[in-house]
């Protein structure tokens, strides 16, 4: 088959060259949805009020993206905990006293432990609200949720639910839904951000995607992705991202940079491509700088990759490879610039899984993973 005449017939590279397009349409549907601005605002005025942000797989990596923008905006006690740990341990972790927003995120909204954790909370807490941030209107959380007074489901457009595989513009999208939610009393502004942001990301897709391709299709059986503070949310989603796109064939792993001196260290050797995503907070890049050059100078991995979204940051390390988002100063400091991360593990994930023969609409041969999660049985 030839690789280049089939690409476009390809789901999953029109869903991650799509997705720029979509976060504006997903923006604009934002602000006209007046319902978030009225289920919000009696919430956020409780003197005590537990969030928990919560999902599976990619999902759950949304909330521990945009956790410190929830406490940072409300002041309240924010964690992000998987729903897969919530069905087994909720007691352990929430105090059912204590009133509970739980925001779940979901592609489809099948997924058995996401509808769970709401049925738990349901029964065990005094007090409890929902909302459900979803891609999928006829899922079975978006059906729960509008049944429940005390729940708003916000449901992103169509496009955004991905028919291949892989969570591309599902979980960008996502992240801009929650990320909104934390701004919704202040939407002037907000559209013209989210098309700045998306014009770079369009010229790094447009421009980068051929020398990703060509690292994609050199030998390397592991990668890993480091990030720090809401980027080590990214950098989670990256390594999966990699990892399940090439049915396991490349390894991928993920730490902070600080925490990968402690250990996890030990897994770079000349099959390991390391990928640094770099903060636009220049007391965090100090750090980052520090182990991103040690690792060039001890020449221990077989490539490494800078992603930047501050173009003077990227003249101060010298890498194989650097992916520049062109940012002005007010897309820097905005948290909706984490989305623009993952967009070249994305690609990678993509072309790597075409090198290894792989389809990356469906490339699990053994169909050991699925875009619902099979197997689970919810215990009362």
């Amino acid at each position: 088959m030839d690789i280049e005449k089939n690409l476009n017939s390809i789901h999953t590279k029109k869903e991650i060259e799509g997705q720029p397009d979509l976060w504006i349409k997903t923006i604009q549907q934002l602000k006209e949805n007046e319902s978030i601005q009225s289920f919000l605002c009696p919430l956020i005025e409780k003197s005590h009020l537990n969030i928990i942000l919560t999902g599976a797989g990619s999902s759950a990596f949304i909330g521990e993206s945009v956790q410190h923008l929830f406490h940072l905006k409300t002041g309240m006690n924010v964690n992000a905990i998987s729903t897969t740990t919530l069905v087994t341990h909720f007691k352990e972790f929430v105090d059912p006293e204590v009133p509970l927003l739980l925001i779940s995120f979901a592609r489809s909204g099948n997924s058995p432990e996401s509808n769970a954790a709401v049925d738990i909370a349901e029964n065990l807490c005094k007090e409890v609200h929902h909302i459900a941030i979803t891609c999928n209107e006829s899922g079975r959380l978006a059906h729960r949720i509008n049944e429940l007074k005390n729940g708003l489901t916000i449901t992103l457009p169509p496009e955004s639910e991905d028919l291949g595989l892989a969570m591309t513009g599902s979980f960008t999208s996502m992240i801009v839904t929650a990320s909104y939610l934390t701004e919704y009393n202040k939407k002037n502004g907000q559209t013209a951000l989210i098309k700045n942001i998306a014009e770079s990301a369009k010229n790094v897709i447009r421009e980068c995607s051929a020398d990703l391709k060509e690292i994609s299709f050199e030998h390397f059986d592991r990668i890993v992705f480091l990030g720090s503070g809401p980027l080590e949310g990214i950098a989670k989603e990256s390594h999966l991202k990699v990892q399940e796109l090439t049915d396991g064939q490349v390894v991928g792993k993920f730490d902070s940079f600080l925490g990968f001196r402690h250990g996890p260290k030990a897994v770079v050797n000349e099959n390991t491509v390391l990928v640094f995503l770099f903060s636009t907070d220049e007391d965090v890049f100090r750090y980052e700088k520090d182990l991103a050059e040690q690792i060039v100078e001890d020449g221990i991995a077989k490539s490494c990759i800078g992603i930047f979204c501050n173009s003077e940051q990227a003249k101060c390390l010298n890498l194989d490879q650097k992916i520049i988002f062109d940012l002005d100063d007010e897309a820097q400091k905005s948290a909706y610039n984490t989305i623009l991360y993952v967009i070249p593990a994305q690609i990678m994930g993509y072309y790597k899984s075409l090198s290894l023969g792989l389809n990356p609409d469906s490339p699990s041969e053994n169909n050991a993973i699925s875009r619902v999660v099979q197997g689970v049985t919810i215990y009362n």
